[in-house]
């Protein structure tokens, strides 16, 4: 029935372009995507794409990009501040920083992020729009991501003369964002663009101190604090060449992050000290903060020659970013593990970045793209973890035997080599036919070193400091393999695929374009800790999955151009579907069940993804527009087993360290299958201080989350929720004023639950109530 139910969206979508009114009360401006790495209108683009303007992103006062979410139903923009960020798309994407590239590639100004894609989700400042592109990626892009892009755009210098902007913004919790830009033509062919943020803001969290004793409460500064800078210069001598070179840096310095965490029913009576933290209390019982201090450097340069009717590309860009993070590994109010981590991307020359593009037309219907792709990216991660070793891990207060630091180097070079070709043939004057190729090559080394001295006498003080030790026991961290400590391990991927697309498009009317397309597209595997719960990782390596999709797509505009849609079908199958699995395995160590807290990746055989989502603009009267956006995504696995957390099979053990599932027909999963967005604005026109008034309203519905793969209790299932946030201001050709209040209902939405041990959960929360101001100049 609810299938039924979504297909009749699209077919109502589709109706409802055929029955186009010619009686237009507001004409929507024309939307240019680039999507196919060409300029043309969305409506004539045969994919689909979701865009958010830079006058949408001003007036929403947007300052991060997990804010996205709520304009684009389908997606999902995770920005923590922490390790947790990610995007996902039609109910697949990837919350976790790995060595593999993620599902949803991240772009920012046409360099691919990698794993480091909140560089890119942090620097939303001075941008041009925003481009969603669902659907595997298999030929264009740095990467072929198989299941979306979010591509985002900086605004460029030009030439029209001295102009700029000044934003600010004050909001309750207590923070504030500060940006702006100025654009100066220094000649008539060489112009430069400077833009900067400072962005400090608390979140309103709750953190509980000590409560075995008493409960303190005291406001959370997160300091989610971000500064950043960008120049670009850009040349133009001749009508037929130009050049743009832009430099990027940003900072976070000292970042606050408390977990906020409940407790499970059922959990470890002598472990469970604490009150039984509902989502809603927004409360976190660590002892300690998760401090985060970032620095990223960016360079990019795009060459763009003409000859003749041939058209010649380069671009190049390189990627620097050094992050420290002090985590608290524990929920006890005393210290029991504190992680120390220093990770360098790009060390040792940075990540680098080239492509060139050679395109044309021939034959007058023929548009042609060759090109070559290469990046090498070297990272090496410092691990230091100083777990306290008490007495009994049932009761710390017996006291401890001392500290244990394991220490874990973890180096990864990577290369990636592809060329491609991508090419639209104008069958008719109404009907094109795209095909793309692209071969990719992967390259990938990881290692670890493995080492850690014991600390006899010494325990971990609140605030993370260690006590003088009685006598340290050097190399007491044993190697598995035959070794003498320190430990090395290493694993290698090498291998290459050839990913594309083939589309069919055809416009019947401007009120209806409809194109299907058939694309397959890969994501490379990369090295794994060990499923088996050992204290001691192993490493390994899960493979790379493969996907084979077809879409069916309608897009046109209404009632005279007053209303334009896009509806779309589609239905996808995973070959080695990379999972992440929630389970409980035997520690040998320690000899005792626990929950895999860092989930590792693991191949299940097969999975399919299949959805609908639509979406509406209208201008119903001149001076007031109303928005609609819907998503369906059912991803289930199809073929083979997942390991999982089953209280119906047997406990594990040393000869049986973690169960598995039949995967076919749970749910493959971590996001919503039901999403929904709603936004309107009314404008008074020059209704004081020779300015409109305008009010609006956006409601963002995000359903339930139920069976997380490997997770058969209900344990990480999530309530749906809706937030509502509310806009008024006034609205003047060179400023505007703006009143805001986010989140008005204040609803506790939990994004994600992620297990810590079997005690507690970890949640990812929606920001409380959030009110503000925000006034601009434009110069």
């Amino acid at each position: 029935m609810l299938k039924q139910y979504k297909l009749s969206v699209l077919s109502l979508a589709v109706v409802a372009a055929m029955v186009a009114s010619n009686n237009a009360s507001a004409q929507l401006e024309e939307v240019i995507v680039t999507a196919q790495k060409r300029a043309e209108t969305l409506v004539e683009a045969p994919v689909a794409v979701s865009v958010v303007t830079a006058q949408e992103i001003n007036d929403l006062s947007i300052f991060q990009a997990d804010e996205l979410s709520k304009l684009v139903a389908g997606m999902e923009v995770r920005y923590e501040g922490d390790s947790n960020v990610g995007v996902g798309l039609r109910g697949v994407g990837t919350f976790a920083q790995q060595s593999a590239p993620a599902r949803v590639g991240v772009y920012l100004d046409d360099f691919y992020m990698a794993s480091q894609a909140a560089v890119a989700l942090a620097s939303m400042f001075d941008m041009a729009n925003i481009q969603v592109l669902k659907g595997p990626q298999g030929t264009l892009y740095g990467q072929p991501s198989p299941t979306g892009a979010l591509v985002m755009a900086s605004q460029d210098p030009n030439f029209d003369g001295l102009s700029g902007h000044i934003q600010g913004s004050y909001m309750d919790p207590t923070g504030y964002n500060v940006q702006g830009a100025i654009n100066v033509p220094v000649t008539d062919t060489f112009a430069i663009r400077l833009a900067g943020l400072v962005d400090e803001r608390e979140t309103g969290t709750k953190v509980v101190r000590d409560p075995s004793v008493n409960f303190i409460e005291k406001s959370l500064d997160e300091e989610r604090n971000r500064w950043g800078a960008r120049v670009k210069l850009l040349w133009e001598p001749t009508e037929d060449f130009q050049a743009k070179l832009a430099y990027l840096y940003m900072e976070s310095d000292a970042s606050e992050t408390y977990r906020v965490v409940e407790a499970v029913a059922g959990g470890n009576p002598n472990l469970v000290n604490y009150p039984n933290l509902k989502k809603g209390a927004r409360t976190s019982i660590s002892d300690n903060a998760d401090e985060t201090s970032k620095e990223d450097t960016m360079v990019t340069l795009h060459l763009n020659w003409s000859v003749g009717d041939v058209e010649i590309k380069w671009f190049s860009g390189m990627l620097e970013s050094i992050q420290n993070v002090i985590s608290d590994q524990d929920i006890y109010d005393l210290p029991t593990g504190i992680l120390e981590q220093k990770t360098e991307f790009g060390e040792g020359g940075g990540s680098n970045q080239h492509e060139l593009r050679i395109s044309g037309t021939a034959f007058n219907n023929w548009d042609w793209v060759v090109g070559g792709y290469y990046a090498d990216a070297d990272s090496l991660t410092g691990v230091v973890v100083n777990q306290h070793i008490y007495n009994s891990a049932a009761d710390p207060s017996l006291g401890s035997q001392g500290v244990f630091p394991f220490t874990l180097d973890i180096p990864i070079p990577s290369r990636i080599k592809a060329i491609f070709t991508h090419n639209t043939i104008a069958l008719t004057d109404d009907t094109d036919l795209t095909v793309g190729l692209r071969y990719n090559s992967f390259t990938q080394r990881a290692g670890n070193v493995q080492s850690g001295d014991f600390l006899f006498g010494s325990s971990i003080l609140p605030g993370g400091e260690i006590t003088d030790p009685i006598i340290v026991i050097e190399n007491a961290f044993p190697c598995f393999d035959g070794q003498v400590a320190p430990c090395e391990l290493g694993e290698s991927y090498d291998v290459s695929e050839w990913t594309g697309t083939v589309k069919l498009s055809h416009q019947f009317s401007d009120a209806l374009n409809v194109y299907g397309t058939l694309d397959h597209a890969y994501r490379p595997g990369a090295a794994n800790f060990d499923t088996t719960g050992v204290f001691t990782p192993d490493l390994n390596a899960y493979d790379g999955e493969e996907v084979d999709s077809m879409e069916v797509g309608a897009k046109g505009e209404l009632f005279g151009g007053s209303a334009r849609y896009t509806a779309a079908i589609y239905f996808s199958t995973y070959t080695d579907y990379q999972a992440r699995a929630n389970f409980e395995a035997y520690n040998l160590a320690t000899g005792a069940n626990e929950i895999i807290t860092n989930s590792p990746w693991v191949n299940v055989d097969e999975a399919e993804q299949w959805g609908i989502e639509a979406d509406l603009r209208w201008y119903p009267v001149d001076n007031w527009m109303l928005f609609g956006g819907v998503s369906y995504a059912d991803v289930e696995f199809s073929a083979g087993d997942i390991p999982c957390t089953d209280p119906g099979q047997a406990p594990v053990g040393p000869d049986n360290r973690y169960n598995t599932c039949a995967a076919d027909g749970l749910n493959g999963s971590e996001q919503p299958q039901f999403n929904a967005t709603l936004q309107t604005e009314y404008t008074f026109p020059q209704l004081m201080f020779n300015s409109d008034v305008y009010v609006g309203a956006l409601y963002a519905y995000r359903g339930e989350i139920e069976d997380i793969p490997g997770d058969t209790t209900g344990r990480l299932d999530a309530d749906a929720y809706g937030t509502l946030d509310l806009f008024t201001g006034l609205r003047a050709e060179s400023w505007t004023l703006q009143v805001f209040a986010k989140n008005i209902t204040d609803e506790d939405g939990v994004y994600s639950r992620r297990p810590v041990g079997l005690e507690y959960n970890e949640l990812t929360m929606t920001p409380p109530r959030t009110v503000g101001v925000t006034a601009s100049y434009n110069f």
